[in-house]
């Protein structure tokens, strides 16, 4: 009788997770990392394929589209497996795995479904494999994932089919269901471009005539479609120019070349009049979703696995997942990159809602990008039936990298799906702008690996959010971030105007993925999701998961800003943020291990955290820093509690009673603190100027205006009791919501 292989489990080396605990991570733990979520995110998709087979549809079965895939993956493993754990794809995985356990709502589920042809296309496409296939387009609309949007001519609104072919040249023909005429068509070879673009005037050609249309613009160099600067889809080995081009272009996050464009020698057209096609199906029409989505902060991560591998509650997910591409189940877990055996996780499929992608080393998420931010391709408008994804770009001494700046992807929200939300041109080039600068920064802390630090190459996304025009200008702050377990080093950021405020965010927002990922390999707490705990960066009570996210993050940020205390620009904010988020994360550190909720692994990463922490607590700040620094905590707290904590008794068990009329609250007093105000008119500018005393004397006279004012109580409380650092100060300053302070 034959055995049933075993494949090996993941473990994590002592020195890696040593790297994580500390705050750090190498690029060699990273990629261990993304080898874990390329296991997790095959657990999830067979579960999501075996929900989808019975499902109506009007498109391609879902066996089929899958067969395609599997077979673009045996030609071009290293591209299809970058598509396969792009960002985009985790985002759909999860929401349809929330679709189908009815907690979220979308499109028909058979539009939503169709993701899977998309892919399979677009795995095609990248292979250089001929296929057909039917496929969903919303408000005729074609969203290749990591390529960019195919536009239909005279497509209705709503979801509808059309039959998409691909040539081995990695060209794409799009073609409607027939109508009243010739059926619509479009052809284009995909390719994306860089966001900062030369101006130029638009390239000469057809428009939409006779059912058919151009899709891309023409190589200024050639008059045909494609160009130089740019990578597309099509066979490995070969380009539009010739043979591959030996040094092409690393895509973020990744050390393997991907496939360059293919045709053979000379050029092929990018896109081309096409006459009447074959029939094609009809689909059913309906209203577009046009529902605004607001970005979903959910990088709180899911504790529920086992060690050592990604578990959960998902149903349908053990073991399943180990025949995604076609070979038996298996439940142990295997770091096989290869595609004929993928590999399985013991136990079953974790929650969607921490789920995570990401790419293993051997993958390239973002095929097909700009190689260059000075390429000559004539930018697209608004008017063209090809949409590019746009891409940053990062130079880096093994080649360039680029990082999809996504506007397109109904995906990348992060939560449920959202419409383009395209920038213009202005726009896209001020995000490379900013995005350089913050690159320059963080480089200046040199190569080697530590919390705080991040190789930009590592970054799988960055999703705009919030503006898509260059004017009125940005403020210098990041309004908005966000990340998510189910996207992998994809972050949505609003742009700020400043360099330094992008790349303390891109920091922080890696540092969600990390611990997501590593969240998923390891249950790390028993979180029982009750959010009754003060987390310093928080207007709102946390619970365990959150309050370690938020640990993990800001320990980076504290690295972040530590690294900045010898540059003469960054001086005097550096040591005011490093002070302070030293000091919060210590302090949540220090509740997360009273908690009793750790487990081995979990105390182990706090333990790390703790120690890194303690370590540069012990490193010298500016006097005037520190002082700032120690009062926006205490103000922070007093107000937290000033606001949630009701003045009552705690519960038998010690825990906090929360008020019911609690809400969120700006915190506009850590910022405002990082510098010394030179001419300070507020009692909170007096604070921070260190004049407690005059601070005192505002906060009163706030108070008899209003008694119950939170911000000028708060600012009472750390007044006086700097002032006068006594006893019943400091019982003021623990439970503040029992005093109420006295008039001037």
């Amino acid at each position: 009788m034959t055995r049933e292989p075993r494949p090996a489990p993941f473990r994590v080396p002592d020195r890696l997770f040593a790297e994580l605990a500390a705050g750090g991570g190498s690029t060699e733990t990273v990629a261990f990392l993304e080898r874990g979520e390329r296991a997790r995110r095959l657990l999830l998709l067979r579960t999501l394929l075996d929900r989808l087979a019975p499902l109506p549809t009007p498109l391609t079965p879902v066996a089929d589209a899958w067969e395609v895939f599997k077979a673009a993956a045996g030609r071009a493993p290293e591209a299809v497996d970058g598509l396969l754990l792009a960002p985009t794809t985790g985002g759909w995985i999860a929401h349809m795995l929330r679709r189908v356990h009815g907690t979220a709502t979308g499109p028909p589920l058979w539009a939503e479904a169709g993701r899977l042809n998309v892919l399979a296309v677009t795995a095609a496409l990248h292979a250089g494999a001929e296929t057909e296939l039917t496929v969903p387009l919303a408000d005729g609309g074609l969203h290749l994932p990591g390529l960019g949007l195919l536009r239909l001519p005279d497509a209705p609104p709503g979801p509808t089919v059309a039959r998409a072919t691909a040539t081995r040249t990695g060209e794409l023909t799009l073609t409607g269901p027939p109508d009243h005429g010739p059926r619509p068509s479009v052809t284009c070879h995909p390719r994306t471009a860089p966001a900062k673009t030369p101006p130029t005037s638009p390239p000469a050609g057809p428009d939409i005539a006779d059912g058919a249309a151009r899709a891309c613009p023409p190589d200024p160099s050639t008059g045909t479609g494609g160009s130089r600067g740019l990578s597309g889809v099509g066979p490995p080995g070969a380009t539009p120019d010739g043979p591959e081009d030996p040094g092409g272009l690393r895509v973020a996050g990744s050390s393997v070349p991907p496939p360059v464009e293919g045709g053979g020698p000379g050029t092929t057209p990018a896109a081309r009049p096409t006459g009447p096609s074959p029939a094609g199906p009809d689909g059913p029409q309906a209203s577009s979703r046009t529902r605004p989505t607001t970005p979903a902060s959910t990088t709180e991560g899911s504790p529920t696995g086992t060690t050592p591998s990604a578990s959960g509650t998902t149903p349908s997910a053990s073991g399943a997942a180990s025949r995604a591409f076609g070979t038996a189940p298996s439940v142990s877990g295997t770091t096989s990159p290869a595609f004929g055996t993928a590999p399985s996780v013991s136990g079953t499929a974790p929650p969607v809602s921490g789920a995570a992608s990401s790419v293993s080393e051997a993958t390239s998420p973002g095929i097909g990008t700009a190689s260059s931010a000075t390429a000559t391709t004539p930018p697209a408008t608004e008017t063209d039936p090809w949409l590019p994804l746009r891409t940053l770009a990062h130079p880096t001494p093994a080649g360039p990298v680029a990082i999809p700046l996504d506007d397109l992807d109904p995906y990348r929200d992060l939560d449920d799906p959202v419409p383009p939300a395209r920038l213009d041109a202005e726009e896209a080039a001020e995000w490379q702008r900013v995005f350089d600068d913050a690159v320059a920064i963080l480089a200046a802390s040199g190569t080697a690996q530590g919390p705080g630090r991040l190789d930009p190459a590592l970054i799988r996304a960055v999703v705009p959010y919030g503006r898509t025009a260059a004017t009125p200008p940005a403020a210098p702050t990041v309004a908005v971030s966000a990340s998510s377990g189910d996207s992998f080093g994809a972050m949505l950021i609003s742009r700020p105007g400043s360099p330094l405020a992008l790349a303390e965010t891109l920091v922080h927002e890696f540092q969600h993925s990390k611990l997501a990922a590593l969240l998923h390999l390891f249950p790390l707490l028993d979180d029982d999701r009750a959010e009754r705990y003060y987390a310093p960066w928080r207007a709102d009570p946390r619970h365990l998961t959150g309050l370690l996210h938020g640990a993990y993050a800001f320990t980076g940020v504290a690295g972040f800003w530590r690294d900045r205390l010898a540059e003469p620009a960054h001086a005097e904010a550096a040591a005011y943020h490093f002070a302070l988020r030293r000091l919060q994360s210590r302090l949540v550190a220090r509740t997360l291990l009273s908690s009793a909720r750790l487990t081995a692994p979990g105390r182990r990463l706090v333990t790390g955290l703790a120690r890194t922490l303690d370590g540069w607590l012990r490193e010298p700040v500016d006097p005037a820093a520190l002082s700032r620094a120690r009062t926006a905590a205490a103000l922070h707290r007093t107000q937290w509690r000033l606001r949630n904590v009701a003045a009552a008794p705690a519960g038998p068990d010690g825990t906090l009673r929360f008020r019911p009329d609690r809400g969120f609250w700006p915190d506009t007093r850590t910022h405002a603190f990082a510098t010394r105000p030179a001419v300070p008119r507020t009692p909170d500018e007096h604070l921070a100027a260190g004049d407690p005393a005059t601070a005192l004397d505002g906060y009163a006279k706030d108070l008899a205006r209003d008694p119950v004012d939170p911000h000028a109580r708060s600012g009472w409380i750390v007044a006086r009791a700097l002032l006068d650092p006594g006893h019943g100060t400091r019982h003021a300053l623990a439970r503040p919501e029992l005093l109420r302070p006295a008039g001037p």
